[in-house]
């Protein structure tokens, strides 16, 4: 008797990777979360320190990458990937967060009345705000794993429990601070 495949091992299959998926969304707005005032600061310095925007008032144009970074973080998937369309292939494997930026500078920020110009191409711009991103996610990978192996050497905590993810998170927000809410 010939047996029917019910596409059981399919659907584990894709449910598996819509997890992974998730989880590294989870990640990276995690990341993202806890270090939005540092990037902040960073990107705000960098794009007028590189001249990429011209403007008249530097703390009108803080404030407006400071709500592009907000937006990017409390849009929907569905906003965000709507968002960064016109712009997802502007180079291989990009970082999200630095697509939505460059977008946002792109087509909301040069209307800005405090900005007078936004120099560079779109490439330029994405590389020059995907340092700053990329710099920050760095530093905070490396808190994270030295968080895991501090807890590693506690014998009484098992990964994957609730007690290791709170002490994880308590000895995270003493290492990096608090996240953005």
């Amino acid at each position: 008797m010939e047996t029917r495949d019910s596409g059981r091992v399919q659907d584990r299959l894709i449910d598996r990777l819509d997890r992974q998926e998730k989880q590294r969304a989870f990640q990276k707005s995690r990341f993202f979360r806890f270090k939005i005032p540092e990037i902040h600061g960073r990107l705000s310095q960098n794009l007028l320190e590189e001249r990429i925007i011209e403007t008249d008032n530097s703390a009108a144009v803080s404030d407006a990458i400071l709500k592009g970074l907000k937006a990017a973080l409390n849009s929907s998937e569905f906003d965000f990937d709507y968002f960064i369309s016109p712009i997802r292939n502007l180079v291989p494997r990009p970082n999200p967060y630095s697509l939505y930026m460059t977008q946002y500078l792109m087509e909301v920020l040069i209307d800005d009345p405090h900005v007078i110009e936004i120099y560079g191409t779109d490439e330029e711009i994405y590389h020059a705000i995907n340092r700053v991103i990329s710099k920050s996610s760095v530093q905070f990978e490396k808190a994270e794993q030295e968080v895991s192996d501090q807890l590693a050497k506690n014998k009484s905590l098992v990964p994957g429990t609730s007690e290791y993810e709170v002490a994880r998170d308590q000895i995270l927000r003493k290492k990096v601070g608090e996240p953005y809410k």
